[in-house]
């Protein structure tokens, strides 16, 4: 009696080899979709913190003659240097490294953002149009600014952002296209746009020091002065959102 033999089962290399290809052309469609995914949500973090931090400059305000906290001073007596976010620190839960006043997407877990300095110590009123003045936005994290205080341990020697952003103040003319006059402003200069040969979208590069980060898909998520927070694409905003006697 001739027995049959029963042929085993399996796959042949060419099979296993297609099933691999597709594996990786499906990974490389899904990877990138993940990772956008995975920002989009640590982007509405982001929008989320600031928003709490508006809330913590307009508190502040209130408790002190509706003025803003200013961006960077040194107390005379002790000399020690003070920054907007130990202001505003008490109105905020969870305001230390790592919590509110940090990104998610940021390199650092030091401070990842700064404050308009043109409103730093002003008043409220100074805003002008409110709902269309920056107060604070993702910003460059750099090693000068990292704290040099041993005994803050959370932070010592974290990459974090100036204070302020220089966009408003002197020496910010060189970012915009047409150059205004801080000394004499004009309403013409309204529509002025940053140029987009001075910005450096990169951490710990001393030179985007006082800059946006543009780490959320090429934009910044931004606080204004009446308080609501949104999404501004890089090279978006106006000289007037920085400087608002630069309105019409």
């Amino acid at each position: 009696m001739v027995r049959l033999r029963r042929k085993q089962g399996g796959f042949t290399l060419i099979e296993l080899l297609v099933v691999i290809a597709i594996i990786a052309i499906l990974a490389a469609i899904l990877f990138p979709v993940f990772a956008q995914a995975r920002e989009k949500a640590r982007s509405s973090s982001c929008l989320s913190n600031q928003k709490q931090i508006a809330l913590a400059f307009s508190m502040y305000s209130q408790d002190y003659d509706e003025t803003y906290p200013p961006g960077f001073f040194v107390d005379p007596t002790t000399s020690l240097a003070f920054r907007w976010e130990d202001s505003v620190k008490p109105y905020i839960k969870g305001g230390n490294v790592g919590g509110i006043l940090t990104c998610p997407s940021a390199s650092s877990r030091a401070y990842a953002y700064s404050m308009n300095g043109w409103l730093s110590g002003k008043s409220q009123a100074s805003a002008g149009n409110a709902a269309d003045t920056i107060l604070t936005a993702d910003g460059a994290q750099v090693q000068s600014q990292a704290s040099k205080d041993k005994t803050d341990t959370a932070a010592y020697n974290l990459p974090r952002t100036g204070p302020i952003f220089s966009y408003a103040v002197a020496g910010g003319e060189a970012y915009w296209i047409p150059k205004p006059n801080f000394k004499s402003p004009k309403a013409g200069f309204d529509t002025a746009t940053i140029d987009p040969t001075t910005q450096v979208d990169a951490d710990l590069n001393e030179k985007a020091l006082g800059q946006m980060r543009y780490r959320h898909n090429e934009g910044v998520n931004a606080s204004f002065a009446d308080g609501h927070t949104k999404y501004v694409r890089k090279n978006a905003s106006k000289l007037s959102q920085w400087n608002p006697d630069f309105q019409f």
